[in-house]
């Protein structure tokens, strides 16, 4: 095999569906099965993971599966942005849908959008106006919209969406919503009841990719060893991010030795570190407490002491003197945000690839 860096089929990049690409299909089926179905169980869901997890990755491709469907039409929208005249920008933007509110008369010159037409049918005076006459017209013609929103947070504005979204579910319009968001700022949402639409949302935790299925895929991309490739897929530990970088700096090493057995795999290692940490764990540590730091600390001191395996938490209370109700809270944060795991009983381990060799650099002050 030749490799070129020019060729690299890892990326770096967010937002954006690698050409290397490991699919959760359950998880991916579940959310459109939901969508698609007659009677959906949910018009809203949520997709929530760590940083780096693939969140925006996953949306990306339930969108173009579901844009791919008859009859179905995707909009994509800025959670910073007016949601709602957004909406029907971005709906008006696409041809055959302005097709069929052109054939329908209707005025939504106020927006900024279309023409003045005379003896229209309808003119709308505002966003919300033409939203409501977009989605009259298109249940009308049998289409369905799905809407897309990555890294949502709580807003004034979230807020009016979500009373929207209520009132188009009340009036049976065809209108859906998916959503990526870190899971404090899903909660912070979910908090206020008032909103009865985004309240009542599901929730989906991403879990870790399958290491078989990476180890699969170094296989066949870089050629490698199934040994070889079990210790690279183990190291990422499922992490989305990591499979990434790890395939990325791998397949450098590659472009610049003869063969796998020249490849300095410290190196490889250490470029990993600079990468996560620049591309996420900066950004996951600098949003921890001091408390929340603290135990993290504290796992990965005894964990390196016992061949790191899973530590008991009452050796982890013990060493950073915290009592069981104030652990408890720490505890339960972390997990959730998906920084450490708690699955087995009792015992606690940090869940992010080479984790401990960034909390080695970071001292809690």
């Amino acid at each position: 095999m030749h490799f070129e860096e020019i060729d690299n089929p890892y990326t770096l990049q967010f937002s954006y569906i690698p050409p290397q690409f490991i699919e959760r299909t359950l998880v991916t089926n579940e959310v459109i099965n939901n969508f698609i179905r007659k009677v959906p169980t949910y018009r809203g869901m949520f997709i929530t993971g760590v940083r780096g997890c693939g969140k925006t990755v996953m949306m990306g491709d339930i969108r173009n599966k579901i844009d791919k469907l008859k009859d179905w039409i995707t909009v994509d929208l800025n959670p910073e942005s007016n949601l709602i005249d957004s909406l029907a920008r971005g709906l008006y933007m696409i041809p055959e849908i302005k097709t069929l509110f052109v054939k329908a008369n209707l005025d939504f010159s106020v927006l900024g959008i279309g023409v003045h037409i005379e003896n229209a049918e309808l003119v709308a005076s505002n966003e919300e106006d033409a939203l409501i006459m977009m989605l009259r017209v298109l249940k009308k013609a049998g289409k369905k919209v799905l809407i897309t929103i990555d890294e949502i947070t709580y807003s004034t504005d979230v807020a009016r969406f979500s009373h929207a979204m209520s009132s188009y579910a009340n009036a049976d319009y065809d209108i859906y919503v998916l959503m990526t968001g870190l899971i404090e700022n899903i909660r912070t949402i979910k908090n206020n009841k008032s909103l009865t639409f985004l309240y009542r949302a599901k929730v989906k935790e991403l879990d870790s990719l399958n290491v078989t299925a990476i180890s699969a895929d170094y296989q066949k991309v870089f050629g490698a060893s199934k040994d070889t490739a079990d210790a690279l897929a183990f190291c990422t530990k499922g992490y989305s991010l990591a499979f990434q970088a790890l395939g990325y700096h791998y397949w450098n090493a590659l472009c610049r030795n003869s063969t796998p057995e020249q490849i300095n795999l410290d190196e490889v290692y250490s470029e990993l570190d600079i990468t996560l940490s620049e591309l996420s764990y900066e950004k996951i540590w600098n949003e921890l407490s001091k408390g929340d730091k603290k135990v993290l600390h504290a796992i990965n001191t005894l964990s390196k002491n016992n061949n790191n395996v899973p530590v008991k938490v009452e050796e982890i209370r013990e060493l950073i003197r915290m009592s069981s109700n104030t652990f408890t809270s720490y505890r339960a944060r972390l997990i959730d945000s998906g920084i450490i795991d708690g699955k087995q009983y009792g015992f606690l381990s940090l869940k992010l690839p080479r984790f401990g060799q960034f909390i080695d650099m970071h001292p809690v002050m």
